[in-house]
């Protein structure tokens, strides 16, 4: 029912699906609800007939008894606190005073009233129930449930919903607020059942939660509310958790919130007095159909997700007997049907498992996290052999863990094995190492990198100075070693003899004559990495740029001219960092530009430092580089081109090795060396 189909009709009130009509005569009423209905009728809204209440005298009607001689509050609402039996002992008249504390400010004379339940709380006094101690606890209950405590329900104020839950029973109060306090409207309380006595701490609190809502459905459906409770896990499972990462158990109550609008807060227990004195004794009757539904619906819905668990019967009774033997295991069950432990210290077998209680709940003796199966310690190396099966990567072993299982350090233990797995090494590829730019030379030409290449069907020698990025080459006929040293004596005689010369390991440059020429002409021969030209970075970089020149010029002297003569990101030309003046070229130019004029070394030198600095990074980034493991002597490392491993040798042996194999087949040399792990020996953790 929508209040727009009542608007505008007199002696009517509409809240949600509940409509009051009255009069003060039998005319008036039976005007007014002709007048209703036929507004009902136009809406097409349909009536149950069997819920209706027509003519009567007295109504029941939000929480309220109206009758013709006023209202008083609804008797089911202060059931709880009027059947509350008297305390038997200190600890449970404290839990009373507690609560009547609590709404003391709205009871009367309540020093004077509540003096012989405090003089029992004294440790000078003996325990003795008498008249007095009867008459002002039953005097008390008869305050709490009548004005000025209990207020009327009105929907324009503040609402609250406290609830807590004891080992046997839940209580709850319904609050609204008026000026800067908190008045009760409506009590509530019940004894927990046998299978709800079974639930653990954590379950107990989200179900008193539910159950509450449930019960003053009727106040909170369309409107927002605040719920409040002392356990703070629910904070995280009933707000801002997922549905999907809850126990199954709790996932049925968060269900079944959906259809309110609340926040939830988390107050501490010495300020939910009214709530906690209510779940401590609790009204002992039978459950209402409601509440059979509910308990029936969610034990129905925690069994469909059990027997979804992806495990065979067999396998879930071994791990029962498991659970049980396991000690630690053993003890968190035991204590997700007591109460965990104030602090994770408090012991130390427990402490992996502390942080995540409340997630962690038992169902037919099996313990789970969530709706994932705890695994106990003996079992936890075959479910990590499973969990890799198909030698997949750490994510998908984890993807795989979280649909099923669960125990403290699985994601790690997942990590090192995969890392670790011999047949994952073998054909695992190295990524990508952090960029190790190389250091800009302290003058021109004092290191060059050399490189052949072919463009069409000819053969070219190409030499450049890692300084100023000039460029030198020729053209080779024929390819062989003596070819190549010939042009590079010719290009030494004009611009010098370097201290340094990068090359790859081609025949050419790695035989007994090339060897003899540096040995001769006084320079330091150095070859890149097998198979890795980035080592020679600055040759191939040439290489490529001399290339799309040649293949777009008409004139390939004048496309060299045109590159040694455009300016670098340091501001000057290769020509100019390399002779000290810039060259004429078929570009107008004035004269003065062409008289020499040297670089400014230091600008030079920063600038380039700079660059380098920025190219490794955006390098590092983009390839998502790491640092691999440095390998240490007597470590076995499988080497891939040799399809064999190397076991307990020294750093020198391995590299031995790796020259062995380079000399043996240059054009195939060795390039990745993997690290093994050792193999796991029976029963030994991976």
């Amino acid at each position: 029912m929508r209040t727009e189909v009542t608007e505008g009709l007199e002696g009517v009130v509409c809240h949600m699906d509940d409509v009051l009509v009255w009069g003060q005569t039998q005319e008036e009423h039976d005007a007014r609800l002709y007048a209703v209905l036929e507004k009902i009728q136009k809406a097409g809204i349909t009536l149950n007939v069997e819920k209706c209440d027509i003519s009567k005298q007295e109504v029941t009607y939000l929480g309220h008894v109206i009758t013709a001689s006023g209202i008083r509050p609804d008797p089911s609402k202060t059931e709880a606190v009027r059947k509350m039996e008297e305390p038997k002992n200190v600890s449970e008249l404290r839990s009373f005073l507690g609560m009547v504390n609590q709404l003391g400010k709205f009871i009367p004379q309540l020093a004077e009233r509540d003096k012989p339940l405090r003089d029992l709380l004294s440790k000078k006094n003996c325990w003795l129930w008498g008249i007095d101690q009867a008459r002002a606890f039953q005097d008390l209950k008869d305050s709490l449930i009548s004005p000025p405590v209990l207020a009327m329900y009105d929907t324009n104020r503040e609402t609250k919903v406290s609830a807590d839950a004891s080992s046997y029973g839940l209580g709850s109060v319904l609050l609204h607020k008026w000026e800067e306090d908190w008045r009760p409207v409506a009590y509530m309380s019940r004894s927990l059942t046998q299978t709800e006595q079974r639930y653990a701490q954590v379950e107990k609190e989200a179900l008193g939660l539910t159950w509450a809502c449930e019960r003053f459905r009727n106040f909170l459906i369309g409107r927002h509310f605040e719920l409040e409770t002392d356990h703070k896990p629910l904070l995280s499972l009933l707000g801002s958790q997922t549905l999907d990462a809850l126990p199954p158990r709790i996932q049925r109550f968060r269900m079944h919130l959906m259809r309110y609008s609340y926040s939830i807060t988390q107050v501490p227990g010495k300020s939910l007095w009214t709530a906690d004195t209510l779940s401590r004794a609790p009204v002992k009757r039978d459950s209402t159909p409601d509440e059979k539904e509910f308990l029936e619906s969610t034990n129905i819905y925690v069994d469909m997700i059990i027997d979804g668990l992806p495990a065979s019967t067999a396998y879930l009774e071994e791990l029962k007997e498991q659970l049980a033997k396991d000690s630690v295991c053993g003890r968190v069950m035991q204590l997700c049907e007591e109460k965990w432990p104030a602090h994770s210290n408090s012991e130390p077998a427990i402490k992996l498992y502390w942080a995540e209680q409340a997630f962690i709940t038992v169902k037919d003796g099996l313990l789970l996290k969530g709706d994932r199966l705890v695994i106990p310690t003996t079992m936890r190396n075959d479910v990590l052999a499973r969990l890799h099966e198909g030698h997949q990567g750490v994510v998908k072993c984890r993807e795989r863990a979280r649909q099923s299982v669960w125990w403290p350090g699985l994601s790690q233990q997942l990590n090192e094995l995969v890392l670790n797995c011999r047949t994952c090494s073998k054909e695992r590829q190295n990524p990508k190492e952090p960029l190790m730019p190389t250091q800009y030379p302290g003058r021109p030409w004092q290191k060059l990198g050399a490189d052949l290449f072919m463009l069409g069907s000819k053969s070219y020698l190409l030499v450049v100075d890692y300084a100023s990025r000039y460029v030198e080459m020729d053209l080779l006929t024929p390819t062989r070693s003596t070819d190549v040293i010939h042009h590079l004596k010719s290009i030494f005689a004009r611009h010098g003899i370097p201290e340094t010369l990068v090359t790859d390991n081609r025949p050419q440059f790695s035989g007994r004559a090339f060897e003899e020429f540096a040995e001769s002409y006084g320079f330091k021969h150095v070859t890149s990495s097998p198979k890795y030209p980035q080592s020679n970075g600055e040759a191939e970089r040439a290489v490529k740029t001399v290339k799309s020149l040649l293949k777009k010029a008409a004139d390939p002297y004048l496309a060299l001219l045109a590159y040694r003569t455009t300016p670098l990101q340091n501001g000057y030309s290769p020509a100019q960092l390399l002779m000290g003046r810039r060259l004429r070229t078929t570009v107008p130019t004035l004269p003065a530009l062409l008289d020499p004029a040297l670089p400014d070394s230091e600008a030079v030198v920063l600038r380039e430092r700079e660059r380098r600095i920025k190219d490794a990074q955006r390098y590092n980034l983009r390839h998502r580089v790491r640092s691999l493991e440095r390998l240490a002597p007597g470590k076995e490392v499988w080497v891939t081109d040799q399809k064999s491993r190397v076991a307990g040798m020294q750093l020198s042996s391995i590299q031995e090795v790796f020259q062995s194999s380079v000399l043996q087949n240059l054009r195939s040399p060795v390039l990745k060396i993997c690290h093994l792990p050792r193999e796991p020996g029976l029963g030994e953790p991976w």
